[in-house]
This record gives C-alpha cells, structure tokens and sequence, in this order.
C-alpha cells in the first residue's frame, strides 16, 4: 500500500521509488548491461582466465580470476550491482581487460542474492570472498599485500562496507572504490525494493557504511583502507547524498576518502569510467592500486 505523505525527508513513497528505479530512470539501462555482457565475454574468449573457483559450497560463492602477466601482482576484487538480487559476477568482466593491461589481476565476485538469503548474509559471503583469496594468494598468483576491491552500486555498498569499520580484518584490503554505492540503507529499506530485500530498520542502519562511520568516535585510532567515492553525474540527488553523506562521515573521524567527479555520465556509464582510459576515475584507480598515496 502506498504511503501519503514524506516517507523519507521530502519524498512520498512515489518520488523515493523513482529515486531508486534505476531502470526507468535510465531508459537504455538494458543495452548497457547488453553491451557489458558482450564484451565480457569477448575478454573471457580472449584472455586467460579460471573461472568458477569456489571459496565456499553454494553455486554462486565462486570468483573468476584474470590474472596479468606477471605473477605476484596487485589485484582488484569487483563486486557486481543489481541491488543484491539480481545478475552475477559475469557482468564485470568487462572491466578486466583494462587492469590486465596494467598489471593488475582482475577478479569478480559472485555472491548468493535475496530473497534467498539476506543483505548481512551477502556481506558475509563477500568478506569470505576476500578472505579466501588473501589465503589462497600464493597458488592465485597474487600479492596477498596488495589487495583492493571495488564495486558498482550494491557492490559499491558492498565495496564501501569492507574498507569501512567491521568489514575485513585490519591490512586485508588496502584499498577501495564504491561506483555509485548505496551507503545509506533506511532509504532503500521504505521502497519498493524491500519487498525483496526485507531489511527492517535495524538491519539497515547495522548495514549501512555511513552509520558504520558515524558510530566511529573522533580520535579513534583507526586506520582504515583509503576509498575513492563517485557516482554519476546525471544520477539523482539521492545517489549525491548517499555519497557525500559517507565522505563527510569518514572525514569527521579522519579516515582516508576522496571523491572523483564524473561528469555525463549515468548510474551505469558511471561504472564503465573505471576502466575508460581517459576518465578521471580509472587513473585514480590506477594510482590507488600502484603509486598509493593517500
């Protein structure tokens, strides 16, 4: 049943559901996820890659692995959007040719998806992704030092939740990028979506990284892995807030953040900047993962 009145600051439930109605919002969202698709599998048909490696017993808790050329190099985990219940982890392989190219091994996450199981319980199974890869470095070819992760919108929430307080165990990841992330839960918990998700309002403020940030006492000695923070330029000021909500939180508490501004682009082409040479985005990516200096 639709709600009257502000359901959350100034939106009705109607204008809050659009707010978070990507789809609709961008109206050729499926040719890009078409073309993602696409050159996914091109990369996979071209490149060497071991795909389907488990870390745990469910069917979807696997990575795929791309590995560069020089084994001992840096790596970058991507967790996928679709609002934790929908796509895998095929749908960022994309992404991988371009930090091939750069030395960097490129690994993508699966996960298991609501309504089957719960957001906590995907947070679970990413961490486990992490953690697994970092014991299993050495027969991956990767430096177990030197692991980032980053993700597009649920994986940027899910991205941000691992480099935020409580989410890996200190020195596992080094660094992140959440692309568009949900940081802010309660919003999404009032739309539509919950039907799915069926997050209730103390899940979604445990779940949420801005409240993990907020919690966070000034002067608290914590070090917690640098994130870099962007969201599109044509997105809603919803994915505004929940950006610059998070990078306010981490600098109230002196954590290391930056936000990398793109321009033109939507909720979907904003994920396809990180690895577009000529977009701000990938070169603070770059720079993160091999010349770090936050």
């Amino acid at each position: 049943m639709t709600r009257a009145g502000p359901v959350f600051g100034d939106y009705d439930q109607a204008a809050l559901d659009r707010e978070y109605n990507n789809r609709e919002k961008v109206p050729d969202s499926a040719e890009i996820a078409e073309r993602w698709m696409r050159r996914g599998a091109e990369a996979r048909s071209a490149m060497s890659c071991r795909l389907d490696i488990a870390y745990g017993p469910h069917e979807r808790q696997k990575i795929d692995l791309f590995p560069c050329a020089q084994p001992g190099g840096p790596a970058l985990a991507f967790v996928h959007g679709g609002y934790w219940h929908s796509r895998d982890k095929t749908l960022a392989h994309f992404a991988a040719p371009f930090f091939v190219a750069s030395g960097i091994n490129f690994i993508s996450i699966g996960y298991r998806l609501c309504p089957e199981v719960g957001i906590g319980d995907i947070v679970e199974d990413v961490g486990a992704a992490l953690g697994w890869v970092h014991e299993n470095a050495e027969d991956l070819g990767v430096d177990a030092r030197r692991l980032f992760i980053a993700g597009h919108s649920a994986g940027g929430h899910l991205a941000a939740i691992m480099c935020g307080p409580n989410g890996t165990p200190p020195g596992l990841i080094k660094g992140g990028c959440s692309i568009s992330g949900l940081h802010d839960l309660e919003p999404v918990r009032l739309t539509y979506l919950n039907e799915t998700l069926g997050l209730d309002q103390d899940t979604a403020r445990e779940l949420s990284p801005v409240e993990r940030a907020r919690d966070l006492k000034p002067g608290a000695q914590l070090n917690l892995p640098p994130l870099l923070l962007t969201v599109g330029g044509e997105e809603g000021p919803e994915y505004l807030r929940q950006r610059d909500d998070l990078e306010a939180a981490l600098r109230a508490v002196r954590q290391p953040v930056r936000v990398v501004e793109s321009p033109g682009t939507n909720h979907f082409t904003a994920c396809e900047a990180i690895c577009d040479p000529s977009h701000p985005l990938s070169d603070a990516m770059l720079r993160l993962i091999l010349a770090p200096g936050f």
